[in-house]
């Protein structure tokens, strides 16, 4: 996203799909594009570019959307999220880990569990429970997501 190179962990992920245009949902916040069908649910999209206060951008050829198993103490949910693109699974051993940056974009910090130093590259490492509250889910998409699972 917009450069930088995030990491989230696979057993997360449900998986990855191509980009398709969501079908917009009235009244949601700016950050929720809408649903799509995954085989029979309906799966809420989220901007991660708006959700982290960054620019949109226009969808391309790279886009994907990563299915995410959101978990709270008394939720789950099923959660799209658009992403520039998806570079493929590594593996990041638990020494490569270090804390998030105490500098960068405000509020972003909430979103990170941490950064992996992976050969010469630096990942941002997300908190994928963060990304979306249940208050948030009740705010904008309560209606979905007692749906579809």
């Amino acid at each position: 996203l917009d450069g930088e190179e995030y990491a989230i962990s696979v057993e997360r992920v449900e998986e990855v799909i191509e980009y398709e245009v969501p079908t917009p949902v009235p009244r949601s916040p700016a950050y929720l594009l809408g649903i799509i069908n995954v085989r029979g649910r309906l799966v809420p999209i989220l901007d991660l570019r708006r959700r982290f206060g960054l620019l949109p951008a226009e969808a391309t050829v790279n886009s994907r959307f990563v299915v995410l198993d959101l978990h709270w103490a008394k939720e789950s949910l099923s959660l799209g999220v658009l992403t520039d693109s998806v570079q493929g699974v590594i593996d990041i051993p638990q020494d490569a880990m270090g804390p998030p940056p105490k500098i960068g974009r405000a509020g972003a910090e909430a979103f990170l569990k941490g950064t992996a130093r992976v050969q010469d590259r630096i990942l941002m490492v997300m908190e994928v429970d963060q990304i979306l509250t249940p208050a948030l889910v009740h705010e904008g998409f309560a209606e979905l997501s007692s749906q579809g699972r």
